[in-house]
């Protein structure tokens, strides 16, 4: 047993035989790419410790995960991109990275602070998608045949139902060595390459018509963008760049929230949403919004015992006409969210099928959105921000992710301090109406004017005509401007990554996806490829 040292091992875990490739599922889609386009570590980084309450050794404990990642395949998957289509690679095995601390001579105050600087060293140490695998873990002895296991994961191969899946197993896997038997663990009737494999077969092109066709008519007449004031005018191109505020519920309101989901026939997420779109009509003076949800998306049975992601984005819209007291929004709320469940759709999908075209700066078809972890903990504080706004509640405790070039921190405060209020009502006077909710005035900032659009310029020079080729093949669409903007034109994340695929030829010094959605035209595009192999053009 070694003392205090770094979380990760010094050698790479070693990998034996040749890897299978599926194509990725598109929860990993939309996390990997949401990964490209942050800066921040954390945001795609689940950090969990999981006690050990069973007489094992520190042997019995590396067994249990190398079990863990022999029955789990994203435990032993790498991710890549052929042509700008993302695929994932699953080695036959691999040897856990698994580290050992022995805290057991620290008193009970040098252990927590060791444990908490151990899980944010964790949080920030940043996997590589390349290299296997997308997880690490550190077995630490607390004391004699007292043990933990802390476990980090990417969220490209881990989600929250993963972590109640982790737990179980390596729990029953330490059990069943302290009895001297063998483990009793839930069996995996196929794998999550075959999953993925799955999940695209089923979207064929009738059931992908018919689901375009509902959401089409279901969002018909939104707004494209959100109307809450902003601190500052938004950029035209998104940075990705967050803040955080949390504070603890009060004790009375997460003790009356059981109860008060029973009398309104539904689950006390419900409740949170419903209150969260109250704070939200009340500081925009909208009627009509669109929330994004992050769903399990883990209805196939066969699912539910696996370690992988399974996450998918759904939008709610709200409907807040006609001042409805705060029981009618918790039942629009409910039916709303039940309704949407019944036309799952992967969200780049929806992007895609939806006609309408997307604005420079905007995240498409939500920007406000809402986590609610009923039996987990919020993790370590975050720097990045997908979304204008994301409430997140977990465990009595609720925070306020936001996006720093709107907002600043003191109407971060403000929102999160109201929210509390509106949430307290709901369960005390759900016969309240919206009109009647008491929220901190704010002042809507007037519109900053616009900057002059650049003149149109037909593309010129061999850069700019060769992106102009491939945009053109890609979109469906020709060029006539090198300024437009090509999310304005109906492009989505996945084609600009088969863009980029098509135009750099895997050169690993190529223009990132963050630097496509920094300036993503013909004309920013071909500067960002000039530098990428002096002495040649970068496409060839």
């Amino acid at each position: 047993m070694t003392g205090p040292r770094a979380a990760t091992a010094a050698d790479p875990p070693a990998t034996t035989g040749e890897p299978v490739t599926a194509p990725a599922s598109y929860a990993q889609e939309r996390a990997w790419l949401a990964a490209c386009l942050t800066h921040d570590t954390p945001t795609y980084c689940a950090v969990d410790e999981f006690p050990v309450h069973a007489g094992v050794t520190e042997d019995d404990l590396a067994r249990a995960l190398a079990v863990l990642t022999e029955r789990h395949e994203p435990l032993r998957t790498v991710l890549r991109t052929v042509d700008g289509r993302l695929t994932q690679d699953v080695y036959p095995r691999l040897e856990p990275p698994v580290d050992h601390l022995d805290l057991s001579g620290h008193d009970h105050a040098a252990r927590t602070e060791e444990r908490r600087s151990l899980r944010a060293r964790l949080a920030r140490h940043p996997f590589d998608p390349l290299h296997a695998p997308l997880w690490r873990a550190t077995v630490l002895k607390l004391g004699e045949g007292v043990w933990s296991v802390l476990f980090a994961a990417h969220h490209t191969v881990y989600d929250t139902a993963s972590r109640f899946n982790v737990h179980a197993e390596l729990t029953e896997l330490c059990a069943a060595a302290e009895e001297g038997r063998a483990p009793r663990l839930p069996p995996l009737p196929f794998g999550y390459g075959a999953y993925a494999r799955r999940e695209r077969e089923r979207l064929t092109p009738g059931r992908r018509a018919g689901l375009a066709a509902h959401w089409r008519a279901h969002l018909d007449g939104l707004p494209p963008v959100h109307p809450l004031p902003l601190d500052r005018p938004r950029p035209r191109a998104r940075a990705f760049q967050g803040a955080e505020v949390r504070t603890a519920l009060p004790v009375d309101v997460t003790a009356a929230l059981t109860a008060a989901a029973h009398r309104h026939g539904t689950r006390p997420a419900m409740l949170f949403l419903a209150a969260y779109t109250a704070l939200l009509h009340h500081h925009s003076g909208a009627d009509d919004l669109a929330v994004g949800l992050p769903v399990t998306n883990r209805a196939d049975p066969g699912t539910r015992s696996m370690v992988g992601t399974f996450v998918n984005m759904r939008v709610l819209r709200a409907d807040l006409t006609g001042d409805p007291d705060l029981t009618e929004l918790v039942r629009r709320t409910t039916a709303a969210v039940r309704a949407g469940e019944r036309h799952d759709i992967p969200f780049q999908a929806l992007v895609e099928l939806l006609p309408a075209p997307r604005l420079p700066g905007v995240p498409p078809v939500y920007q406000l959105a809402f986590n609610h972890t009923p039996a987990g903990t919020l993790g370590a504080p975050v720097s990045s921000c997908e979304e204008d706004l994301l409430l997140d509640v977990a465990d009595g405790t609720a925070r306020l992710v936001y996006d720093t070039a709107l907002f600043d921190r003191t109407t971060a405060d403000t929102l999160l301090a109201d929210y509390v209020r509106m949430l307290a009502t709901l369960l005390d006077a759900p016969g309240t109406r919206l009109s009647r909710l008491r929220a901190t005035p704010r002042t809507r900032n007037a519109p900053a004017p616009a900057d002059p659009a650049p003149a149109a310029t037909a593309p010129s020079g061999a850069a700019q005509k060769r992106v102009a080729a491939v945009w053109e093949e890609v979109l469906g669409t020709g060029v006539t401007d090198v300024h437009q903007d090509f999310f304005a034109l109906g492009g989505h994340s996945l084609q600009a990554l088969r863009i980029l695929a098509r135009l750099t030829g895997g050169h690993t010094t190529a223009p990132t996806l963050r630097t496509f959605f920094a300036d993503p035209t013909v004309a920013g595009l071909a500067a960002a490829l000039a530098p990428t192999d002096p002495g040649r053009t970068a496409w060839r």
